[in-house]
This record gives structure tokens, sequence and C-alpha cells, in this order.
């Protein structure tokens, strides 16, 4: 310290410079940007020893290291009841170091505050109403994937629940699949071949008495007569109506109905809510069901039936005769009547209510009881 302090300011000066050099060259010789080869033997060396590791890591178990082979998943309970919860926990199978983490969903229909969160904790919405829930825990981005269901207690099964309470198409094909399995080939070709003959005796029964050149039997007193397609002319004006379209009646028979329909049965059987449409004065029923539905983009399908002069509506909304039994197919009403004659014979006028009603049992489960002879 003496030494120092016996040194001119200039040389003590001197002396601080150099110091500082030399820390400075200390500092960067031991930093990466001095020895950058240094640095990438040492990671060479690492990489080697980690592979050599995991090839004789694998040598010893037969298994690839460092990734998942096998994925599972379990839960507390298998069942449980709205409000509670339930744990579940995944199970790896595998060798090596690989990413732990799980995905956890849940993947059938449940109620809006039901969720099962990153730990896997489930826990139910108090107003559940789903019998039984599907969780899916996925891992490996997506490579393995496990499910379990959970039975829901207190709610009643499928089997008898009304389809007209399902909340979605997957639910309303749950509930179809399950009554149709509780109905054996030979119980449903039996009630095939009676409602055919009730179809044929009810026909035969309707055909008998008098009727005009279009097999059409007199009009009832007070309602209105048919007229020919196209003999009414179309006035300019517009008047209005309603119009609705509904197969509330398939849901009540979901053991009978086609399930490779189910995509275009709506959840509650409307197709069409009432609405107001306008109309010009001469247009038939038929006439008001064509425009609206093109306009709609709801499918319509028809022919026209020379012998009863009219067009017969053959499917609406992809729905069709016989998709849900064989006494099933499309019927008008109008006013509360349903007429005996086709629908382009219908003049419609201004404030008529028209309804278009699917029936699986030729019109009276829609009540129409003109066919129950």
């Amino acid at each position: 310290m003496k030494a120092f302090n016996n040194l001119t300011k200039k040389q003590k000066i001197l002396g601080l410079v150099v110091l500082g050099l030399l820390f400075i060259i200390t500092l960067f010789y031991n930093s990466d940007f001095l020895r950058p080869a240094d640095r990438q033997a040492d990671a060479e060396k690492v990489s080697q020893l980690q592979k050599k590791e995991n090839e004789d890591l694998q040598k010893l178990t037969g298994k690839e290291p460092g990734k998942i082979s096998g994925f599972s998943i379990s839960s507390s309970q298998d069942s449980a009841t709205p409000g509670s919860q339930v744990q579940f926990v995944g199970e790896f199978q595998g060798e090596g170091d690989y990413d732990r983490s799980i995905a956890w969903a849940i993947v059938s229909p449940h109620g809006g505050k039901t969720q099962i969160d990153s730990q896997g904790l489930l826990t139910l919405d108090l107003e559940e109403r789903e019998s039984q829930l599907t969780i899916e825990a996925s891992v490996d981005k997506g490579a393995f994937k496990d499910q379990k269901v959970i039975q829901v207690q207190g709610i009643p099964p499928l089997a008898n629940k009304p389809a007209s309470q399902a909340k979605n198409k997957a639910e309303l094909k749950a509930i179809a699949q399950t009554q149709q399995a509780q109905v054996t080939p030979e119980e449903k070709a039996k009630k095939d071949q009676e409602d055919k003959k009730a179809k044929q005796a009810a026909i035969l029964a309707t055909s008998k008495g008098k009727k005009d050149q279009y097999q059409t039997a007199p009009t009832p007193a007070g309602k209105p007569k048919p007229v020919e397609p196209g003999s009414v002319a179309k006035q300019d004006q517009l008047e209005t109506c309603t119009l609705s379209i509904q197969c509330k009646t398939i849901l009540d028979n979901m053991d009978r109905f086609d399930l490779d329909k189910i995509d275009v049965l709506p959840t509650n059987g409307i197709i069409l809510p009432e609405t107001s449409v306008e109309f010009h004065p001469g247009e038939s029923v038929f006439d008001i069901l064509d425009r609206e539905t093109k306009a709609r983009k709801i499918h319509m399908e028809s022919n026209f039936t020379p012998a009863y002069n009219s067009a017969y509506i053959m499917g609406i909304n992809n729905l069709y005769e016989f998709d849900c039994g064989e006494l099933s197919g499309w019927m008008y009403k109008v006013n509360g009547w349903f007429p005996n004659y086709g629908c382009s014979r219908y003049e419609v006028k201004a404030g008529d209510k028209i309804e278009w009603l699917y029936t699986c049992d030729l019109g009276r489960d829609v009540g129409d009881n003109s066919m129950a002879k």
C-alpha cells in the first residue's frame, strides 16, 4: 500500500488502466464468446453420453427410451351423483424422459356446468341430466388416448327417456338405438305385417261409396270443395296465411324410425314453426308449400298423380313415407280439418292455417280418424 502511495498520479492512473484491462480479458476468456469451440465440444460430449445411456437402457429393457409405450386412465369411482366430484388419474407406460402432461375432456353430451379441470377432477353440474358421461384423456399430442364412462346416479336410463327430451342429435340417436335394441327382429316383422294389413283394410273401406272421377268422396258440409289445378286464375294482390311443418310423432316412435335419417330429424320435431306467408288468391296449398320450402332451402319432393289430379308429397326435410313404419307419411290440415282430397286441389283463402304433419299411424296420431275404419 505504501508503494502505491509513493507512485506518481500518472503512474497510479496507468496502473488502474492495466488492472481494468486484465479484468476485462479474464471475463471474456471465461465466456462463450472467446471459446465457442470448447463450448461446442462440451455439448457434443454430453450428447454422446446421453445417446450411449439411452442405447444401454434400450438394450436392457427392450423399450425405446424417452417415449410413451402405453397410457390408461382410472377414476376414484365408477358412478357419481349430480353436484359431486370424481378424480381421474393417468397411468403411463414407457422408459426414459417423456412429457407426462394430460389433456382432459368430456366427449359426451353433458350439462353446461359439468366440467373437468387440467388435473383430472370432474365436477358434475347440480342440474346434470345425462345418465352417463364419457371422459377422454390424451397424451403425447394425441398419440395415446383412453376413455372411461361414469354413470350418473338418479338419472333415468335412455330407454325410459322420451325422445322429445333429447338435447342434441347424439342423445336422440342414443335413445333410438336403445329403444330399437329392445325390439326383436321377429317382433318388428310381425308389427310390419299387421300394419300392412291395417292399411289395406283402411284403403278398402274408404274406397267404398260415391266418388267423383278422382276418387274423392263428397266434401263434408261447410268445408271448401276441391278445385281443379289451374282452373282458378291467380290474382295480383297478396294475402297472408300461416304455414307450419312438423314431425313430432316420429319422436314418439323412435323404436321404428330409420336410423339412417337421424341427422335430418329435428330434436324438437319442428321443421318450420307456424309462419305467416304471403300468397296470391287462386293458389293451392301445394303452391305455397312448394314456394316456401324452396325459399327456406327445406327439402321437399313430390310427384303428380293423374288418378287423383293432384300432387302427392313424398318427402319433406328428407323424411319420407315409411321412414317410421308401414303407416307413416305426410298429411296436411287446414283450419283444423284434414281435407279428403289432394293438396293441389285445395284453394287457399286469406287467414288460412296450413299445417303439414308427419303421421306414424295413418293419421290417427295427429287427429285424423278418416282411415280408422
